[in-house]
């Protein structure tokens, strides 16, 4: 593991991705159905009837893995992580053979997988170059890939992670802002050339919270920093690409009644 990643290898890291192994159903699905990534793939899910099989880069702990389970059952899933104390847990919750698999950034340990889809929450952004990693996957997936990534409508996307990163755990790591025209050029680039992009941006300004040391633009509401949903649907480079972009702000908060059952599913809540 790179010393810019050694932060998902402590074990609060596990702790933290795991804190909704204990809630019910109907809390994990409103916990993801939250956010416009996942909205998005179940657009795509809900039409597919005929087995997919889907890679979720960056895992965790697994739990993504109990939603699709229950939302949708058609999903052979797989999943891959560089954070040992997570797939570990997520191994000890769910007892099936090579069902989390542990991989470092080149996802070699994966190329065999052949998903469909691949679905990447919240790692793109930790990468010292989110582009190239999107690349990455764009080449591994079959058919559709959908993330979770960071993005700014003004300024250039500073690159440097030592101008641009957070402190998770005691570590550094890399904290990404790309520019969004300039996600789009690239992504139009790919080879082959994708059949959809479709960018559907939470705005919200990124810097000054959980521990975020950004260049200083990203303080700024004009800035046009967002947690922004990607879904890229690949072609076959004999069409023109479909670009989509929109905003559409999430509702972050669980509910009461979830909120209440959630904190109560924590450990040592109800005994034991």
């Amino acid at each position: 593991m790179s010393e810019s990643h050694q932060a998902w290898g402590q074990p609060q890291h596990a702790m933290h991705f795991d804190a909704l192994s204990g809630v019910p159903g109907f809390v994990l699905r409103r916990a993801y159905e939250r956010f416009n990534e996942v909205r998005l793939l179940n657009t795509v899910l809900d039409t597919r009837s005929n087995p997919v099989r889907l890679l979720e880069v960056g895992c965790a702990t697994g739990e993504f893995y109990r939603y699709l389970s229950l939302r949708h059952p058609q999903v052979s899933y797989v999943g891959c992580d560089i954070s040992r104390p997570a797939l570990e847990r997520a191994r000890q919750k769910y007892h099936v053979e090579g069902r989390f698999i542990e991989t470092d950034t080149d996802l070699k340990a994966v190329r065999h997988v052949s998903p469909d889809i691949i679905f990447c929450r919240d790692v793109a952004h930790h990468q010292p170059d989110p582009l190239a990693f999107i690349r990455k996957l764009y080449e591994m997936t079959k058919s559709l890939l959908v993330m979770r990534v960071r993005t700014r409508d003004a300024g250039a996307t500073v690159g440097d992670p030592a101008l641009s990163c957070q402190l998770n755990y005691g570590a550094w790591a890399p904290y990404i802002v790309v520019n969004s025209q300039e996600l789009l050029r690239t992504i139009q680039g790919f080879s082959p050339q994708p059949r959809r992009i479709q960018l559907v941006k939470h705005y919200m300004v990124l810097g000054g919270q959980h521990a975020r040391f950004l260049p200083k633009e990203c303080y700024y509401p004009e800035t046009g920093t967002a947690e922004a949903a990607l879904l890229i649907e690949k072609g076959e480079g004999t069409a023109a690409c479909v670009v989509q972009e929109e905003a559409a702000q999430e509702n972050l908060q669980l509910g009461f009644i979830a909120r209440a059952v959630s904190w109560l599913a924590r450990p040592g809540r109800l005994g034991g």
